[in-house]
Parts: structure tokens; C-alpha cells; sequence
């Protein structure tokens, strides 16, 4: 009893964020649309033909540990399709927490607790919560991926290179849009190759790479009837849908549709403070460069497959194929927390440590705007749910079961939204209500 009531003192606001970001999904309702249905069939042809087949009588075109994972969950309750976007809900608070865990190894306990926070309630990630949908299961694992391979450099464990390497393959098996998490890794091992013994040799490569060649090797040699490198390239490159004149600037209409304009505000603000004060928050600025380039390469990609090769799905579905760069954005505009109070704890004169705390609770506002503007989203759409760049063309989700009440529900997202921005500022306020004792009961007793 004493231990647990030690973690909850310890870990309350991470605890309180997870339970805000439960209330919000539990209540949404759940979507589908023609993608849901079809990984829908995919995973239910497992527990009856034992592979992904569709009813074409061919296996999907996709890596198949998803649809495995979602038949065993469906082995163990009830084949319905509720059940399986609850398992998409499950593993899309487990990336709430991972991202917490992310934000803490890589900047501070602080900023991962207000990217959790951010990731946790954006429409970006609330409604792909709850559509059965592979998207949460590799980025779940994609986090923990790079959370280990972050450890592996800091320590330079080979055993961790190892770990790190099982559980990339894993992703890998599950979307193939978990090679972007290797982006940042790379850029660490690079930004930080004169502060870690850590070297990406030989050994170090083959160590990571081999558990993905057996897995991969298992699975097309052994068991699926498949062309080895066509899963690779699937309908979308293969048999594609052209749009003839994309809108130019589709990524930032559709960023803005998921996930509101405050998010993005608030990472270039961030951004914009460790290039300013980049003598003092240097660590911060090659942390934020990670971040940075994650996001540049995978928009960058996705700009050449629509407005290069003229591709409609990575179009209309932008908000599934840079999925993997919230985090990041999340990251960036949270880490103006960790900044801050660097900076503040440096700071020698009185009118500079002003300056910071004026632009540091500037950055706060836009983090809780964002906040705000998530749970107003939430409450405007009822229904159809569109992310899409124009109101000709479209990627849609689908309402198949509808949320609760509607009056009901805005009560319950403001009730969260309390609950979380009291997560986020809680510990900081203890820390200065302590200090600031400390220096009353030195002052009274001098």
C-alpha cells in the first residue's frame, strides 16, 4: 500500500493525463470507412483461413503482424468490430504514454509531460483512436523502438542495439511507415557522435538490422505467398489514382484541419527561442534539429509522391501518411517548458530572467490554446469527420457508433481539459510554491 500510494504521488500527472486521454476516446463514438473495413476483414480471414486474405481470395498487401495482433485480442474476447477499435484505442494511449517517456529521455520529465498532453487530446490522434486501423500498433512501436535505441547510444549497450533492433522489426512488420522512426535515430547517433562512445560500426549495424532480415525472411520465405519486395509497393504506387492539379499547399491545410493552428504556432515559437538563446540552450537546439528533420523528410516525401508523381492517396490521406511526425511536433512545441526553465535557472540579471519568463509564458499560452482549439474540434465535428485539403476531395471517417450525448460530452471534454492542464502545471507550481517558502522562512528567521 505504501508503495503504491509512493507511485501515485510520484507519477500523478502522467496518471491524470492518461486517464483525461481515456475519458476523451472512451466517449468519441467510434468510425469506419473503406480502409477500416478492409483491415477489418484482413484481420478476421486470420482467426478463419489463418492469413490477411480479403475477399478477393488474395492477401493484403500489407505487412501482417497488425492483423495477428488484432486476432489474438479477438481470439481472447469477441470477434465484433468495437472490440477491434478498442484495441486501436488501447494502443493509441500506450503511444500517449511512450511519447511522455520519449519527451523525458530526450529533453525533460517536463516536456514529456506536456507532449503527452498535446498528443493525447489532438483530433489527430483522438479519432485514429477510434477507427480499426493499423496506424496506432506501429507507432506504439515505433516509440519504444526509438526510445530504446536512444538508450542504447547514451549507454552504448550492444544488448540494448540488439532490443532496439527486435522491436524496430516488429514495426516494420506491422507498417511499413515505421522506417520514418529511423530518421530521428540516425540524426541522434549523428548530433551526439562526439558526446557518446556509441558508433554505428558493423557490428553495431548487423546487430540491428538482423532481427528484421529474419523476421521479414520467416514471413515471405516461409509462410506467405508472396513477392518478396511487392508488399513493398503496395496499390497506392503500384495501381495508382492521379490527381491532376493537387492544391500546393495541401500539408499545411491538412496539419491545420487535424490538429488546429496553436500546435504548430507553439513549435516554432519553440523552435524560434533555442535559436535565440542557442548559447545557453545548445543541447535543446540539436534536439530540436531531431525533431525538426523528422517532420522535413517525412513531409518532403509525402510532397513528391502528390505534388511530384501526382499520387491521390498520399493526398487525401496526408494525415495517415505523416501520422508519425505528431509526435515530433508535439515534442518541439513542448520542449519550450524544459527551455524555459533552463534559462530561468542561468539567468544572472533580473531584466533577462523577465524576458524569459514573459516569452516562456507566452509559449504556455499557445500550448493551452492548443489544448482549447483540440477540444473544440472535438465538439464542432459530429458525424462525418474529414481532414481533408478541399471540399472536392476527401479522406473521410465514417461514425459508426455515436458518442454520448452531445451536451454530456462537451461537459465531459471541458471537465478533461481542466483535468489535464492541472497535470501539466501542477508540478511546476509545487516546485515554486517550495522554493518560495524556503525563501520566506529564511527571510522571517534572519
Amino acid at each position: 500500500m505504501a508503495n503504491l500510494k509512493a507511485a501515485l504521488a510520484a507519477h500523478y500527472p502522467i496518471i491524470g493525463i492518461l486517464l483525461g486521454s481515456l475519458l476523451i476516446t472512451s466517449y468519441m463514438g467510434t468510425y469506419t470507412n473503406w480502409d477500416a473495413q478492409l483491415e477489418y476483414e484482413a484481420a478476421t480471414s486470420v482467426l478463419t483461413h489463418g492469413f490477411p486474405y480479403l475477399s478477393t481470395g488474395l492477401m493484403i498487401n500489407q505487412p501482417p503482424l497488425g492483423f495477428y495482433i488484432a486476432a489474438l485480442f479477438f481470439g481472447a474476447s469477441s470477434l465484433s468490430y468495437l472490440n477491434g477499435v478498442w484495441l486501436a484505442t488501447a494502443f493509441g494511449l500506450g503511444s500517449v504514454f511512450l511519447l511522455y517517456v520519449l519527451g523525458n529521455v530526450m529533453y525533460g520529465r517536463r516536456t514529456g509531460l506536456v507532449a503527452a498532453a498535446l498528443f493525447g487530446m489532438v483530433p489527430w490522434h483522438t479519432y485514429l483512436t477510434r477507427i480499426f486501423l493499423i496506424d496506432n500498433q506501429y507507432l506504439f512501436l515505433g516509440l519504444l523502438f526509438l526510445i530504446m535505441g536512444i538508450l542504447a547510444v547514451k549507454r552504448n549497450s550492444q544488448k540494448l542495439v540488439f532490443g532496439a533492433g527486435i522491436v524496430f522489426a516488429t514495426a516494420l512488420l506491422t507498417k511499413l511507415y515505421a522506417v520514418f522512426m529511423l530518421i530521428p535515430m540516425l540524426l541522434i547517433i549523428y548530433l551526439h557522435r562526439k558526446e557518446t562512445d556509441f558508433k554505428l560500426d558493423v557490428k553495431n549495424t548487423l546487430l540491428f538490422v538482423l532481427p528484421s532480415l529474419v523476421l521479414q525472411a520467416v514471413w515471405f520465405g516461409g509462410f506467405a505467398n508472396q513477392n518478396f519486395l511487392g508488399v513493398y509497393f503496395n496499390s497506392d504506387f503500384t495501381h495508382p489514382e492521379l490527381v491532376a492539379e493537387p492544391v500546393l499547399a495541401f500539408l499545411p491545410i491538412i496539419f491545420v484541419n487535424s490538429a488546429g493552428w496553436f500546435l504548430f504556432l507553439g513549435g516554432f515559437f519553440s523552435l524560434a527561442f533555442a535559436v535565440v538563446y542557442r548559447k545557453r540552450l545548445r543541447e535543446f537546439l540539436r534536439l530540436d534539429a531531431v525533431c525538426l528533420g523528422t517532420i522535413g523528410v517525412i513531409m518532403v516525401l509525402d510532397m513528391f509522391l502528390v505534388l511530384g508523381l501526382h499520387l491521390t492517396v498520399p493526398y487525401i490521406s496526408a494525415f495517415k501518411y505523416n501520422y508519425s511526425a505528431l509526435p515530433f511536433f508535439c515534442l518541439l512545441a513542448a520542449s519550450l517548458i524544459d527551455k524555459s526553465g533552463r534559462l530561468i535557472a542561468y539567468m544572472d540579471h533580473k531584466k533577462d530572467r523577465l524576458i524569459v519568463m514573459v516569452l516562456g509564458a507566452i509559449g504556455l499560452v499557445m500550448l493551452f490554446a492548443s489544448l482549447i482549439e483540440s477540444v473544440l474540434f472535438l465538439n464542432y465535428w459530429w458525424g462525418f469527420v474529414s481532414f481533408g485539403v478541399d471540399s472536392v476531395t476527401y479522406y473521410g471517417l465514417n461514425v459508426f457508433s455515436e458518442a454520448m450525448e452531445r451536451n454530456l460530452l462537451v461537459v465531459l471534454h471541458f471537465g478533461v481539459l481542466i483535468l489535464v492542464a492541472l497535470c501539466m502545471v501542477l508540478p511546476s507550481l509545487i516546485v515554486g510554491l517550495r522554493r518560495f517558502a524556503m525563501w520566506l522562512r529564511v527571510v522571517l528567521s534572519s
